[in-house]
């Protein structure tokens, strides 16, 4: 579908959209103790991907935001990539004046000509609303031209705290390991990588602690985004869970390159999200380690550049908290949990027979409860207000499945089922579904499986249907979430 076709988009009430103009990645995610500022990869010009440059949006409750001026803008020989941004308490770079911490932006300088990407910083001394490049740029060259996407974070231990920065060499699927003192001057540790799924190349990684539910116990994550490749097709984003020395990164679980696109082989990577629209996700800066927390962008790039637009295109994820779940089998897996959503009065509808229609018309969430024989299958489709299907989920003990219809989306990559096995042994399932205007977004067995699709051009659904298998016991209820402002300044 061409750039310029515009035609009625409704914009999202729950999640993040530029007043106009192109977005993708998220950037720079930090939270400075009052706000939670989200920087993100932007078009200033149009509606397509080009002259890349930073938006700049702040938040108090991660679901309302107010978009603010652009913070870094692409130059005449280099755009801003994605990257990353942390506050320098210390004034360890020195750009600080001694009042306020500096904030300080690392990013990828891709050169327009497009042979080669460096690392660069920008440093703001007002909180983060504007930044001066430093003029001695670019503080890494690897002379790549696929060296990017750069994560920074502060590395504490028993012999000191340093900078430690993850970026991607790209094309080799391998993750680049950098330390500094200062965040100008950077001396490389190690790689990580080619690991698990590779067909595509890698981007967007980062590097967190997580704590292990239960206990006192801390693990180290490292995630990795890919285009193509993923599991559902198209993008996708890894992880790994291991340890890291302030070195070297290892993993708990020493996957093999897995090549080619067969869903079975796939599966032995552990996967964030299994659906079509969940990449480039990053923590924030300046949280917790209990509160870690992530954002994405909410597309793929099979059909980003070809969906529909009202003069915007992209969205951004939920925000989600993260924590690790160790399996039956002792590997440690990461549950997801969405942030921000007031919820209002609780509709609840219990059902044991064949079908019940829920009423919705509105942005909801739904939690499904299927207990007893959860062998047997139960599927909760949605409707538009014409009764026509926008997309349906099916579920089972060890599967679940989204099929979404293709709407108004003329792409031969968008229609498609997304397949999502769940942890073994279940003997009852909760399955969460947050509806927005444009996506789908669906938590299943207490967040350890997570299945994100966007919906592009579909209000809401006007309501939903649950069908179940002969002997199945389900109950539905429905969160209604229509107080919420739009999730944008438009």
């Amino acid at each position: 579908m061409p750039e310029t076709q515009q035609v009625a988009v409704k914009r999202p009430q729950l999640h993040f959209t530029a007043k106009k103009n192109w977005i993708n990645d998220p950037n720079g995610l930090f939270f400075d103790g009052k706000q939670y500022h989200l920087y993100f990869q932007h078009n200033p010009n149009g509606v397509g991907h080009g002259y890349m440059s930073w938006g700049h949006a702040v938040s108090t409750d991660l679901v309302n935001w107010e978009e603010l001026p652009i913070a870094i803008l692409h130059g005449d020989v280099a755009d801003i990539f994605s990257g990353s941004i942390v506050v320098d308490h210390d004034n360890t770079s020195g750009f600080g004046d001694g009042t306020i911490p500096p904030v300080i932006a690392i990013y990828t300088a891709a050169a327009k000509d497009e042979t080669n990407q460096s690392q660069a910083i920008a440093y703001s001394l007002d909180g983060g609303a504007t930044f001066t490049k430093y003029a001695q740029n670019p503080v890494i060259d690897r002379g790549s031209k696929d060296f990017r996407d750069p994560k920074v974070s502060r590395y504490e231990s028993a012999e000191g705290s340093y900078w430690v920065l993850v970026a991607v060499e790209a094309i080799e699927r391998r993750v680049v390991i950098y330390r500094s003192e200062n965040l100008i001057d950077w001396t490389e540790l190690s790689s990580f990588g080619p690991k698990a799924a590779v067909t595509g190349i890698w981007e967007c990684p980062d590097l967190f602690q997580l704590p292990v539910s239960g206990t006192d116990q801390l693990k180290w994550v490292l995630i990795v985004s890919l285009n193509p490749g993923g599991i559902a097709g198209g993008s996708g984003t890894q992880y790994f869970v291991g340890e890291f020395d302030g070195t070297t990164f290892t993993p708990d679980q020493d996957v093999a390159a897995v090549e080619g696109l067969d869903f079975e082989a796939l599966s032995a990577a552990k996967w964030l999200d299994f659906g079509r629209d969940f990449y480039a996700g990053v923590s924030f800066h300046g949280l917790p380690v209990d509160q870690q927390t992530l954002i994405a962008w909410m597309s793929n790039w099979d059909y980003a550049r070809d969906l529909p637009n009202d003069g915007w295109r992209g969205s951004m994820s939920t925000a989600r908290t993260m924590n690790l779940v160790k399996n039956a089998e002792g590997n440690f897996e990461i549950r997801q949990q969405i942030l921000g959503l007031p919820v209002t009065d609780v509709v609840s509808q219990s059902v044991t027979g064949a079908e019940t229609r829920v009423e919705l018309g509105s942005p909801a969430l739904l939690e499904l409860h299927l207990a007893g024989n959860v062998s047997e299958s139960a599927k909760l489709s949605f409707y538009r207000t014409d009764e026509s299907l926008i997309s349906e989920i099916a579920v089972d003990s060890a599967l679940l499945t989204h099929e979404r219809t293709a709407g108004i989306v003329d792409h031969e990559l968008y229609a498609s089922t997304q397949r999502m096995p769940l942890p073994a042994g279940l003997t009852e399932i909760t399955v969460q579904v947050l509806l927005d205007h444009g996506s789908i977004e669906i938590l299943a067995a207490d967040g350890l499986r997570s299945l994100t699709d966007q919906l592009t051009g579909e209000s809401a659904p006007a309501y939903g249907v649950l069908r179940l298998a002969e002997g199945t016991n389900a109950s539905v209820a429905v969160l209604p979430l229509d107080e919420i402002e739009a999730g944008t300044n438009a």
